[in-house]
């Protein structure tokens, strides 16, 4: 995939859908997202990914509010009253702002120098997590139900945001 379609790639679809699971695919090599976009599922594949950053968008305070395991399962969470805080066990976050294709990336060049094959940044920012990763190339494809990949939802959680009293 060239850089344009990249961008294009990441953009609008990724923009404000929601970010089922993400992790590095069984075999190692690349990481994967699966986003659920208007009922679909898609499998973001970034090939080749030498780094994979995960760091927490959740504020200290709200990290505070949500320790307890309850906010884990939300059927647990909704059984002892919905206390307030984020609410892990929904399965999901929000690709809000969403996806970025990081231009003259030094991370990426300093990669691209030491193997020999063009590499590329992207952000990924949602509600939950913020994604830095550092590959090769990326495919997208739909997913159908009964892929390897497919994610299936978890009762009583539906992708329209956690929830924060």
């Amino acid at each position: 995939m060239t850089d344009d379609e990249m961008r294009k790639a990441i953009q609008e679809p990724l923009f404000d859908s929601s970010i089922v699971r993400h992790g590095f695919a069984p075999f190692l090599r690349d990481y994967d997202v699966v986003a659920k976009i208007k009922k679909h599922q898609f499998l973001y594949r970034f090939s080749h990914c030498t780094s994979a950053t995960v760091t927490t968008a959740v504020a200290d305070w709200i990290w505070q509010e949500s320790w307890s395991d309850i906010f884990t399962d939300y059927s647990a969470w909704q059984r002892a009253g919905a206390p307030e805080g984020y609410v892990w066990g929904v399965c999901f976050s929000l690709a809000y702002p969403g996806a970025t294709y990081v231009d003259n990336s030094a991370p990426a060049q300093e990669w691209a120098n030491r193997l020999g094959k063009p590499m590329h940044e992207v952000r990924i920012e949602t509600n939950a997590h913020n994604l830095c990763l550092i590959f090769h190339d990326l495919s997208v494809r739909e997913l159908r139900e009964g892929d390897e990949e497919w994610v299936i939802e978890r009762m009583g959680a539906k992708p329209s945001g956690q929830v924060l009293k």
